[in-house]
């Protein structure tokens, strides 16, 4: 079930979803009946199958793949001219591209998706999709070290007011940033000392656009899965400063309101903490990336650390959250005579 709402402030729009999608759609059940001549069509096709089947943050991260890159390289090339050298064309070109690594590896892994919905509903070949297997190179995520975690943990202690305290609840759990923009005081147990994550907010084009409308919307919806709807325990020495500044149950953590705020203002505050720490310039999610890290390095198991950060595999956390520190490498070499 969806509901929508304005926001305080002109030009906002909220879309909530209050439950996981149960809408089951077969994406491949009218194989017998689609028909595409272009790779345009198909892949107009393919995101009307998604539409039905996935969450609207990644329908829109679908729908941008396609429209900005895939569909302005390949035009109206009939499905039946594509190849392998027009596929490595596309590929050669995107890495060219002044693009972020993890756009181009976006962009590729939905053209691979594109090209095996053609092969199951038997308008390409299936061959085609051995030309797609390319690895993209992902730049090693920044990783706060203990003496800048430790140094931010000091100021952020003296500031001692609610937003501090809830940058300090992601050093120290390892939330992701729209989870914690979703927060409500109601999601905290104190009798328990943990609290539950619900609901995670982001923002992504408007589903809905038209004319005076706002080209983006704030999303509110579930745990991206079951395994990230989950519950954590609190640090011990934010709970203290937690109960002082409790409000009302249905109040946001961060706003104090009945309303939201969002990943992108709460990413520019985090922003300036980091001048004022002196602290090299990093992204919010270097914060969880450290914590698994530093829970590695600490001897806590890989399965309780993939548990607290939500992660349906430790696999996910060992290949992308867990980084080796230049003193970890050093014992390592010391250990062998």
């Amino acid at each position: 079930m969806k509901n929508e709402r304005k926001l305080m402030g002109p030009g906002k729009i909220v879309l909530e979803e209050t439950g996981f999608r149960t809408t089951q759609f077969n994406l491949y059940s009218e194989s017998s009946s689609v028909y595409c001549k272009t790779l345009k069509e198909l892949c107009v096709k393919w995101l009307q199958g998604c539409c039905a089947t996935v969450k609207k943050s990644t329908y829109c991260g679908y729908s941008y793949c396609v429209n900005s890159h895939i569909i302005p390289f390949f035009g109206e090339i009939l499905l039946e001219e594509i190849d392998g050298t027009i596929i490595a064309a596309f590929i050669d070109r995107m890495q060219k591209k002044n693009l972020a690594a993890t756009t181009v590896h976006s962009v590729l892994a939905v053209f691979k998706l594109t090209l095996k919905y053609g092969a199951r509903i038997k308008l390409l070949d299936s061959r085609l999709l051995d030309y797609c297997n390319i690895n993209c190179h992902r730049p090693e995520s920044k990783v706060l070290t203990l003496q800048e975690s430790n140094r931010m943990k000091e100021y952020l202690l003296e500031e001692n007011n609610i937003f501090a305290i809830a940058i300090l609840l992601c050093r120290g759990t390892g939330i992701r940033l729209g989870e914690l923009c979703g927060l409500k005081w109601e999601d905290i147990d104190f009798s328990t000392d943990t609290f539950r994550i619900r609901r995670t907010i982001s923002r992504i084009a408007n589903p809905h656009i038209s004319e005076n409308q706002p080209k983006t919307v704030i999303y509110i919806r579930p745990p991206k899965s079951n395994t990230s709807a989950r519950e954590i325990p609190i640090p011990g020495y934010l709970i203290k400063p937690l109960k002082q500044l409790r409000k009302d149950a249905e109040l946001y953590l961060l706003t104090g309101r009945l309303t939201c705020t969002e990943p992108r203002n709460v990413q520019k505050k985090f922003k300036t903490i980091l001048k004022r720490c002196a602290m090299e310039d990093c992204n919010f999610h270097a914060m969880r990336h450290g914590f698994a890290t530093a829970c590695l390095e600490k001897g806590v198991d890989c399965k309780t650390v993939s548990s607290i950060l939500g992660h349906a595999s430790t696999r996910t956390t060992m290949e992308f959250y867990v980084h080796t520190s230049m003193r970890q490498k050093a014992n390592c070499i010391n250990s062998i005579e």
